[in-house]
């Protein structure tokens, strides 16, 4: 008598292997080609993720994009827990500059007004991260997000210890929640009707992508002066110009960045009273002090801001090295104060540099203290 001693399947009966219904329903799609591009191009996800995305949404586009920014916020804050003890000892600095004339213009009934700047520093733990395009990305957005927090005087400069100057500290609090500004070459008509995440959520999700504690240390911006506050050092016929200049970099990030405010009084120009941009000559000037400021990292802007000298040194050799309009200028013509004298008599203006601003990254960060 035969008897079975094991299970088996006849030959001549098909397979079934059973599927859950997400499965068989990813079967019957397949990911739209030019949304899986666009997807990819806005998140920089991998093409796997991007896949899952629309697949998941059946090619609605807006869901996919926001599914992807959640799990990104997801495994970001997760990354960022267990990479948050490690030493970033690398990273960029990032500058923004107004593109236009805000201010007082309409007040003075001129077509001039003033422009603002702000510079930022952002660590990673390598030079290899501070490369990357999205870090290089996300300074350029924390930069753009400081500059637009700077307009708001009353919450910057208040937390100021030094109202005479114009480069005021922005609260890491008060940047870390305010919603990330979006890079320009980020921006499409699908995402800029999602809810903005904010800088620490954003940074939290570039740790996940990129593997790599990132943190952000510091950020400073212009603030325009209050003119019943700084009626003794600006009145209603003076301008305030930032320049800006960032080395080792592209045009937004650098290794160090540079940040000069200018005043420009008003009274006459060869143009006349009513302008509506600066000059060629007048951004070309802006750019080169910046560049001065990066390239020769002065300390003070006049022999007047000078306190002491240290014993042994010569006075004339550190003033030459350390003061600003004393310093030769980064393309010739003389010194510092020279050029802008010539500037003068071209613009018909006066010209006066009243603070600066210079960092580089990493500096004052123990590098012995790096450890993973």
């Amino acid at each position: 008598m035969f008897r079975a001693t094991q299970k088996f399947t006849p030959s001549y009966l098909p397979l079934y292997r059973l599927h859950s219904p997400s499965t068989a329903y990813y079967s019957t799609i397949k990911p739209n080609l030019k949304l899986l591009q666009q997807l990819r191009q806005e998140t920089q996800v991998n093409i796997s993720k991007a896949k899952e995305a629309l697949l998941k949404h059946n090619n609605d586009y807006d869901t996919a994009l926001s599914w992807i920014l959640e799990d990104a916020k997801t495994s970001g804050f997760a990354k960022a827990e267990k990479l948050k003890g490690r030493i970033a000892k690398e990273g960029l600095v990032g500058v923004a500059l107004t593109k236009g004339f805000e201010g007082r213009t309409e007040a003075k009934g001129t077509g001039m007004g003033d422009t603002r700047g702000a510079i930022v520093e952002v660590n990673c733990e390598t030079d290899f991260v501070s490369r990357n395009t999205l870090f290089q990305q996300f300074v350029t957005q924390v930069a753009s997000t400081s500059l637009l927090l700077s307009s708001d005087a009353t919450s910057i400069s208040s937390s100021s210890s030094n109202n005479s100057s114009f480069i005021h500290s922005i609260p890491l609090p008060l940047l870390q929640s305010s919603p990330l500004y979006p890079h320009p070459s980020l921006i499409t008509s699908s995402s800029t009707n999602l809810p903005l995440a904010t800088v620490q959520e954003s940074m939290m999700e570039l740790v996940g992508k990129l593997g790599e504690n990132i943190s952000l240390r510091r950020a400073d911006a212009v603030v325009l002066p209050d003119m019943n506050e700084n009626s003794n050092v600006i009145n209603d016929k003076d301008f305030i110009l930032t320049g800006g200049y960032v080395h080792g970099g592209d045009l937004f990030t650098g290794k160090i960045g540079g940040l000069v405010v200018v005043k420009l009084s008003s009274k006459t120009t060869k143009q006349g009273s009513s302008f509506t941009h600066p000059s060629e000559q007048i951004n070309k000037l802006l750019r080169n002090l910046a560049r001065q400021i990066v390239g020769f990292n002065p300390q003070y802007i006049s022999e007047n801001n000078v306190e002491a000298i240290q014993y042994g040194i010569s006075k004339d050799d550190y003033i030459k090295e350390n003061v600003l309009l004393s310093q030769d200028f980064i393309i010739g013509g003389g010194s510092v104060r020279d050029v802008l004298e010539k500037a003068e008599k071209e613009f018909g203006n006066t010209v006066e540099i009243i603070d600066f601003r210079r960092w580089e990254y990493g500096e004052g960060i123990k590098k012995s203290a790096f450890k993973i």
